[in-house]
């Protein structure tokens, strides 16, 4: 008997999950609202939170061991949710003697942590940097 109720609800929650869209519908979900674990595109005052995000890791990193940078442009940005926050970036940065190059930048934030934000920054025919800070106060 309690098996057979098990496999029941085995079965109605595989089936819930394959059914399709979760808005009934029948389509995917768009691209800017994510799934459950999802990217999320960022726009509006949610780019801004997140360029935030950005100036702060940059100007932290430039005080202590670098690599220094400012931000010239942020091309696009997604937040996901994973054990913390990932913040991905496609930037322009701008080095000190005012070169500028396009990168990808991730910042994975882990505020429980010290030292908990980890910055990776991954530039056209460079090596690739990670780097870490502690959270802000």
């Amino acid at each position: 008997m309690f098996n057979e109720k098990s496999l029941f609800i085995c079965l109605a929650l595989a089936c819930a999950l394959v059914s399709g869209s979760p808005h009934g519908d029948g389509d995917e979900v768009p691209p800017s609202i994510g799934g459950l674990g999802a990217p999320k595109t960022l726009s509006g005052s949610e780019l801004d939170s997140a360029k935030s995000t950005l100036t702060y890791s940059l100007d932290t990193l430039a005080a202590g061991e670098g690599p220094s940078y400012r931000v010239s442009k942020i091309m696009s940005a997604t937040v996901q949710v994973v054990s913390g926050f990932l913040n991905s970036y496609i930037v322009e940065l701008v080095e000190p003697n005012g070169v500028t190059k396009v990168c990808e930048v991730k910042i994975w934030s882990r505020n429980w942590l010290p030292n908990g934000i980890e910055i990776t920054f991954n530039c056209p025919n460079e090596p690739l940097v990670i780097k870490s800070h502690g959270a802000p106060v």
